[in-house]
Protein backbone atom coordinates (compact mmCIF):
# COMPACT_ATOMS: atom_id res chain seq x y z
CA UNK A 1 0.00 0.00 0.00
CA UNK A 2 2.75 2.66 1.01
CA UNK A 3 4.86 1.75 -1.73
CA UNK A 4 1.72 1.94 -4.48
CA UNK A 5 0.80 5.67 -3.13
CA UNK A 6 4.34 6.39 -2.27
CA UNK A 7 5.36 6.11 -6.08
CA UNK A 8 1.76 7.33 -6.73
CA UNK A 9 2.54 11.01 -5.39
CA UNK A 10 5.84 11.33 -7.03
CA UNK A 11 4.10 10.24 -10.46
CA UNK A 12 1.39 12.99 -9.91
CA UNK A 13 3.97 15.79 -9.81
CA UNK A 14 5.83 14.32 -13.07
CA UNK A 15 2.56 13.17 -14.91
CA UNK A 16 0.79 16.80 -14.28
CA UNK A 17 4.09 18.06 -16.13
CA UNK A 18 3.86 15.81 -18.98
CA UNK A 19 0.20 16.52 -19.27
CA UNK A 20 0.85 19.86 -19.87
CA UNK A 21 3.43 19.14 -22.45
CA UNK A 22 2.10 16.33 -24.06
CA UNK A 23 -1.44 16.26 -23.64
CA UNK A 24 -4.14 14.77 -21.62
CA UNK A 25 -5.09 11.90 -23.83
CA UNK A 26 -1.61 10.51 -24.14
CA UNK A 27 -0.83 10.27 -20.14
CA UNK A 28 -4.24 9.37 -19.58
CA UNK A 29 -3.72 6.30 -21.85
CA UNK A 30 0.15 5.57 -20.13
CA UNK A 31 -1.78 5.81 -16.52
CA UNK A 32 -4.41 3.29 -17.69
CA UNK A 33 -1.35 0.89 -19.48
CA UNK A 34 0.37 0.71 -16.08
CA UNK A 35 -2.73 0.24 -13.70
CA UNK A 36 -3.64 -2.43 -15.78
CA UNK A 37 0.28 -4.36 -16.67
CA UNK A 38 1.20 -3.24 -12.78
CA UNK A 39 -2.15 -4.89 -10.82
CA UNK A 40 -2.70 -7.94 -13.79
CA UNK A 41 0.91 -9.32 -14.05
CA UNK A 42 1.41 -9.15 -9.73
CA UNK A 43 -1.33 -11.99 -9.53
CA UNK A 44 1.35 -13.82 -11.76
CA UNK A 45 4.37 -12.99 -8.98
CA UNK A 46 5.50 -15.88 -6.70
CA UNK A 47 8.33 -13.57 -5.19
CA UNK A 48 7.12 -10.58 -2.43
CA UNK A 49 9.96 -8.21 -3.86
CA UNK A 50 8.95 -8.67 -7.30
CA UNK A 51 5.36 -8.59 -6.14
CA UNK A 52 6.20 -4.70 -4.79
CA UNK A 53 7.90 -3.98 -8.11
CA UNK A 54 4.78 -4.33 -9.55
CA UNK A 55 2.59 -1.96 -7.53
CA UNK A 56 5.47 0.32 -7.77
CA UNK A 57 4.20 0.71 -11.99
CA UNK A 58 0.72 0.22 -10.59
CA UNK A 59 1.75 3.76 -8.38
CA UNK A 60 2.94 5.41 -11.62
CA UNK A 61 -0.48 4.40 -13.14
CA UNK A 62 -2.37 5.79 -10.50
CA UNK A 63 -0.87 9.22 -10.84
CA UNK A 64 -0.67 9.53 -14.10
CA UNK A 65 -4.42 8.36 -14.42
CA UNK A 66 -5.98 10.74 -11.47
CA UNK A 67 -3.58 13.78 -12.59
CA UNK A 68 -4.87 13.23 -16.79
CA UNK A 69 -8.47 13.08 -15.71
CA UNK A 70 -8.47 16.47 -13.60
CA UNK A 71 -6.88 17.61 -16.24
CA UNK A 72 -8.67 16.93 -19.41
CA UNK A 73 -12.48 17.06 -17.52
CA UNK A 74 -11.22 20.56 -16.89
CA UNK A 75 -11.23 21.05 -20.28
CA UNK A 76 -14.27 19.70 -21.14
CA UNK A 77 -15.93 21.97 -18.27
CA UNK A 78 -13.78 24.73 -18.28
CA UNK A 79 -16.60 26.85 -16.48
CA UNK A 80 -17.70 24.32 -14.16
CA UNK A 81 -14.53 22.72 -12.97
CA UNK A 82 -16.60 21.99 -9.28
CA UNK A 83 -18.70 19.16 -11.44
CA UNK A 84 -15.50 18.47 -13.54
CA UNK A 85 -13.61 17.56 -10.39
CA UNK A 86 -16.68 16.00 -8.53
CA UNK A 87 -17.18 13.38 -11.53
CA UNK A 88 -13.21 12.14 -10.93
CA UNK A 89 -14.57 11.67 -7.34
CA UNK A 90 -17.47 10.61 -7.60
CA UNK A 91 -16.29 7.78 -10.17
CA UNK A 92 -13.11 7.05 -7.75
CA UNK A 93 -15.67 6.47 -4.51
CA UNK A 94 -18.00 3.90 -7.06
CA UNK A 95 -15.32 2.26 -7.77
CA UNK A 96 -13.94 2.10 -4.22
CA UNK A 97 -17.20 0.86 -3.30
CA UNK A 98 -17.81 -2.16 -5.97
CA UNK A 99 -13.97 -3.05 -6.04
CA UNK A 100 -13.95 -4.66 -2.70
CA UNK A 101 -17.30 -6.47 -2.99
CA UNK A 102 -16.08 -7.88 -6.71
CA UNK A 103 -12.56 -8.52 -5.35
CA UNK A 104 -14.18 -10.75 -2.38
CA UNK A 105 -16.65 -12.39 -4.09
CA UNK A 106 -13.86 -13.47 -6.72
CA UNK A 107 -11.48 -14.03 -3.96
CA UNK A 108 -14.02 -16.72 -2.43
CA UNK A 109 -14.47 -18.02 -5.88
CA UNK A 110 -10.98 -18.96 -7.45
CA UNK A 111 -8.36 -17.21 -5.32
CA UNK A 112 -6.76 -13.76 -4.77
CA UNK A 113 -4.81 -14.01 -7.72
CA UNK A 114 -8.14 -13.78 -9.75
CA UNK A 115 -8.61 -10.47 -8.22
CA UNK A 116 -5.59 -9.06 -9.80
CA UNK A 117 -6.05 -10.31 -12.86
CA UNK A 118 -9.58 -8.98 -13.24
CA UNK A 119 -8.15 -5.61 -11.81
CA UNK A 120 -5.70 -5.87 -15.00
CA UNK A 121 -8.66 -6.95 -17.71
CA UNK A 122 -10.47 -4.04 -15.86
CA UNK A 123 -7.61 -1.77 -16.66
CA UNK A 124 -7.15 -3.21 -20.52
CA UNK A 125 -10.21 -2.51 -21.53
CA UNK A 126 -10.54 0.52 -20.03
CA UNK A 127 -7.38 1.40 -21.78
CA UNK A 128 -8.91 0.47 -25.25
CA UNK A 129 -11.91 2.50 -23.81
CA UNK A 130 -9.76 5.98 -23.70
CA UNK A 131 -8.20 5.41 -27.32
CA UNK A 132 -11.07 4.72 -28.89
CA UNK A 133 -13.42 7.25 -27.05
CA UNK A 134 -12.07 10.05 -26.15
CA UNK A 135 -11.47 13.13 -28.74
CA UNK A 136 -8.82 15.31 -29.36
CA UNK A 137 -10.07 18.87 -29.28
CA UNK A 138 -8.82 22.26 -29.18
CA UNK A 139 -9.31 21.91 -25.18
CA UNK A 140 -7.18 19.15 -24.61
CA UNK A 141 -4.66 18.88 -27.39
CA UNK A 142 -1.00 19.45 -26.55
CA UNK A 143 -0.91 22.81 -25.37
CA UNK A 144 1.52 24.79 -27.95
CA UNK A 145 3.24 26.71 -24.61
CA UNK A 146 4.15 24.96 -21.00
CA UNK A 147 5.05 27.09 -18.58
CA UNK A 148 8.01 26.13 -16.42
CA UNK A 149 6.89 24.73 -13.28
CA UNK A 150 8.65 27.34 -11.33
CA UNK A 151 6.40 29.87 -13.46
CA UNK A 152 3.34 27.67 -12.48
CA UNK A 153 3.63 27.34 -9.19
CA UNK A 154 2.43 30.49 -7.38
CA UNK A 155 1.31 31.53 -3.33
CA UNK A 156 -2.45 29.76 -3.66
CA UNK A 157 -0.65 26.61 -5.36
CA UNK A 158 1.66 26.63 -2.30
CA UNK A 159 -1.02 27.31 0.27
CA UNK A 160 -3.74 24.56 -1.24
CA UNK A 161 -0.86 21.97 -1.78
CA UNK A 162 -0.61 22.17 2.24
CA UNK A 163 -4.16 22.32 2.96
CA UNK A 164 -4.79 19.26 0.67
CA UNK A 165 -1.81 17.31 2.63
CA UNK A 166 -3.42 18.04 5.86
CA UNK A 167 -6.91 17.16 4.94
CA UNK A 168 -5.40 14.10 3.10
CA UNK A 169 -4.03 13.33 6.55
CA UNK A 170 -7.53 13.57 8.32
CA UNK A 171 -9.40 11.29 5.15
CA UNK A 172 -6.40 8.80 5.41
CA UNK A 173 -6.56 8.48 9.44
CA UNK A 174 -10.12 7.64 8.74
CA UNK A 175 -9.68 5.22 6.59
CA UNK A 176 -7.30 3.38 8.27
CA UNK A 177 -8.26 3.52 12.45
CA UNK A 178 -12.18 4.67 12.37
CA UNK A 179 -12.79 0.85 12.25
CA UNK A 180 -10.42 0.17 15.11
CA UNK A 181 -12.25 2.61 17.15
CA UNK A 182 -15.87 1.29 16.43
CA UNK A 183 -14.83 -2.33 17.09
CA UNK A 184 -12.53 -1.80 20.19
CA UNK A 185 -14.26 0.96 21.64
CA UNK A 186 -17.57 1.72 20.57
CA UNK A 187 -18.16 -2.13 20.53
CA UNK A 188 -19.59 -2.73 17.43
CA UNK A 189 -19.36 -6.25 15.59
CA UNK A 190 -18.04 -6.45 12.35
CA UNK A 191 -21.08 -5.90 10.51
CA UNK A 192 -22.08 -3.01 12.19
CA UNK A 193 -18.83 -1.45 11.67
CA UNK A 194 -18.27 -2.34 7.80
CA UNK A 195 -21.88 -0.73 7.71
CA UNK A 196 -21.21 2.84 9.36
CA UNK A 197 -17.63 3.43 7.26
CA UNK A 198 -20.10 1.99 4.19
CA UNK A 199 -21.78 5.27 5.01
CA UNK A 200 -18.68 7.11 5.65
CA UNK A 201 -17.27 5.94 2.24
CA UNK A 202 -20.74 6.21 0.28
CA UNK A 203 -22.13 9.58 1.26
CA UNK A 204 -18.91 11.16 -0.40
CA UNK A 205 -20.17 10.37 -3.64
CA UNK A 206 -23.28 12.50 -3.06
CA UNK A 207 -21.23 15.46 -1.13
CA UNK A 208 -18.43 15.57 -4.55
CA UNK A 209 -21.41 16.20 -6.89
CA UNK A 210 -23.52 18.37 -4.29
CA UNK A 211 -20.57 20.63 -3.28
CA UNK A 212 -18.77 20.69 -6.41
CA UNK A 213 -22.30 22.24 -8.27
CA UNK A 214 -22.38 24.99 -5.28
CA UNK A 215 -19.38 25.74 -6.28
CA UNK A 216 -19.46 26.55 -9.44
CA UNK A 217 -22.80 28.84 -8.60
CA UNK A 218 -21.50 30.53 -5.66
CA UNK A 219 -17.02 30.35 -3.95
CA UNK A 220 -15.81 27.10 -4.04
CA UNK A 221 -13.35 28.64 -0.82
CA UNK A 222 -16.81 29.77 0.69
CA UNK A 223 -17.74 26.14 0.79
CA UNK A 224 -15.12 25.01 1.77
CA UNK A 225 -14.63 27.36 5.16
CA UNK A 226 -18.57 26.45 5.18
CA UNK A 227 -17.64 22.34 5.89
CA UNK A 228 -13.89 22.39 6.93
CA UNK A 229 -15.07 24.00 10.23
CA UNK A 230 -17.89 22.20 11.32
CA UNK A 231 -16.96 19.19 9.72
CA UNK A 232 -13.68 19.48 12.85
CA UNK A 233 -16.95 19.71 15.47
CA UNK A 234 -18.60 16.64 14.02
CA UNK A 235 -15.50 14.69 14.52
CA UNK A 236 -14.91 15.92 17.75
CA UNK A 237 -19.29 15.26 18.40
CA UNK A 238 -18.92 11.70 16.92
CA UNK A 239 -16.01 10.23 18.33
CA UNK A 240 -16.00 11.41 21.65
CA UNK A 241 -19.97 11.10 22.59
CA UNK A 242 -21.91 8.86 20.08
CA UNK A 243 -21.72 5.33 21.04
CA UNK A 244 -24.83 3.91 19.43
CA UNK A 245 -25.10 1.99 16.12
CA UNK A 246 -27.37 4.32 14.79
CA UNK A 247 -25.73 7.64 16.34
CA UNK A 248 -22.42 6.58 15.19
CA UNK A 249 -24.03 6.00 11.31
CA UNK A 250 -25.59 9.61 11.39
CA UNK A 251 -22.76 10.81 12.90
CA UNK A 252 -20.16 8.81 9.95
CA UNK A 253 -23.00 10.01 7.34
CA UNK A 254 -22.48 13.84 7.86
CA UNK A 255 -18.64 13.46 8.29
CA UNK A 256 -18.21 11.84 4.93
CA UNK A 257 -20.41 14.72 3.18
CA UNK A 258 -18.85 17.59 5.11
CA UNK A 259 -15.44 16.16 3.83
CA UNK A 260 -16.51 15.83 0.43
CA UNK A 261 -13.97 19.13 -1.03
CA UNK A 262 -11.32 17.26 -0.93
CA UNK A 263 -9.47 16.60 -3.41
CA UNK A 264 -12.59 17.75 -5.52
CA UNK A 265 -12.67 21.38 -5.05
CA UNK A 266 -8.86 21.89 -3.53
CA UNK A 267 -8.18 20.72 -7.05
CA UNK A 268 -10.74 23.14 -9.02
CA UNK A 269 -9.25 25.84 -6.96
CA UNK A 270 -5.97 25.25 -7.88
CA UNK A 271 -7.09 25.11 -11.26
CA UNK A 272 -8.57 28.44 -11.42
CA UNK A 273 -5.54 29.86 -9.77
CA UNK A 274 -3.16 28.90 -13.15
CA UNK A 275 -3.39 29.66 -16.38
CA UNK A 276 -4.57 27.15 -18.85
CA UNK A 277 -1.21 26.13 -19.64
CA UNK A 278 -0.07 24.67 -16.19
CA UNK A 279 -3.60 23.20 -15.47
CA UNK A 280 -1.84 19.80 -15.21
CA UNK A 281 0.79 21.05 -13.29
CA UNK A 282 -1.74 22.62 -10.39
CA UNK A 283 -3.84 19.34 -10.45
CA UNK A 284 -0.91 17.01 -10.31
CA UNK A 285 0.64 19.05 -7.32
CA UNK A 286 -2.56 18.51 -5.40
CA UNK A 287 -3.21 14.79 -6.08
CA UNK A 288 0.73 14.48 -4.87
CA UNK A 289 0.13 15.82 -1.66
CA UNK A 290 -3.41 14.13 -1.15
CA UNK A 291 -1.40 10.68 -2.06
CA UNK A 292 1.70 11.50 -0.11
CA UNK A 293 -0.88 11.79 3.02
CA UNK A 294 -2.28 8.12 2.14
CA UNK A 295 1.30 6.86 3.27
CA UNK A 296 1.60 9.21 6.21
CA UNK A 297 -1.41 9.10 7.85
CA UNK A 298 -1.83 5.54 9.18
CA UNK A 299 1.79 5.48 10.54
CA UNK A 300 1.38 9.02 12.29
CA UNK A 301 -2.21 8.19 13.15
CA UNK A 302 -0.57 4.90 15.03
CA UNK A 303 2.04 6.89 16.74
CA UNK A 304 -0.25 9.44 18.27
CA UNK A 305 -2.83 6.88 19.35
CA UNK A 306 0.17 4.87 20.89
CA UNK A 307 1.79 8.04 22.73
CA UNK A 308 -1.97 9.63 23.98
CA UNK A 309 -2.85 6.32 25.71
CA UNK A 310 -6.41 7.18 24.46
CA UNK A 311 -7.75 6.03 21.06
CA UNK A 312 -10.65 8.23 21.37
CA UNK A 313 -8.81 11.18 22.02
CA UNK A 314 -6.01 10.03 19.73
CA UNK A 315 -8.89 9.99 17.09
CA UNK A 316 -10.07 13.34 17.50
CA UNK A 317 -6.77 14.92 17.41
CA UNK A 318 -5.91 12.76 14.25
CA UNK A 319 -9.46 13.99 12.67
CA UNK A 320 -10.48 17.54 13.95
CA UNK A 321 -6.73 19.40 14.23
CA UNK A 322 -5.99 18.45 10.35
CA UNK A 323 -9.19 20.19 9.57
CA UNK A 324 -9.15 23.17 11.38
CA UNK A 325 -5.79 23.45 9.57
CA UNK A 326 -6.90 22.70 6.40
CA UNK A 327 -10.02 25.72 6.90
CA UNK A 328 -7.60 28.03 7.62
CA UNK A 329 -5.24 27.16 4.94
CA UNK A 330 -7.74 27.59 2.57
CA UNK A 331 -8.47 31.21 4.57
CA UNK A 332 -5.40 32.94 3.40
CA UNK A 333 -6.01 31.70 -0.66
CA UNK A 334 -7.22 34.65 -2.76
CA UNK A 335 -9.78 33.47 -5.00
CA UNK A 336 -9.58 34.41 -8.21
CA UNK A 337 -12.48 37.19 -9.29
CA UNK A 338 -12.21 36.29 -13.06
CA UNK A 339 -13.32 32.36 -11.93
CA UNK A 340 -15.99 33.30 -9.73
CA UNK A 341 -17.28 35.88 -12.66
CA UNK A 342 -17.22 32.83 -15.35
CA UNK A 343 -19.00 30.77 -12.63
CA UNK A 344 -21.54 33.05 -12.15
CA UNK A 345 -22.25 33.51 -15.92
Amino acid sequence: FSVTFGVAAVASLLGGRLVDQIGRKPILIVGTSALALGFGTAGLSQDYLLMLALLVLAGVGYGFTSTAAYALLSDLLPGQRGLATALVSISYGTGAFAGPLLAGFITAAAGWRASFFTTGAFGIALTGLVYVGARSSAGHRRLERALTLRKAVNRNLVLLAFAELSAGMMSWSMNAWAPTVLRSAKGLSLGETGLVMGLWGGIQIAGALLLGTLSDRLSRKAIILWTAYPAALAALIVFRHLSTVGALALGFTLLGLLRSTFPTLVVALAQDSVDAEAVGAASGIIVAMHYGAAVLAPLLTATLLTSTGDIIWGMVAATSIPLLLYGTLVATVRENPRSAGERRA
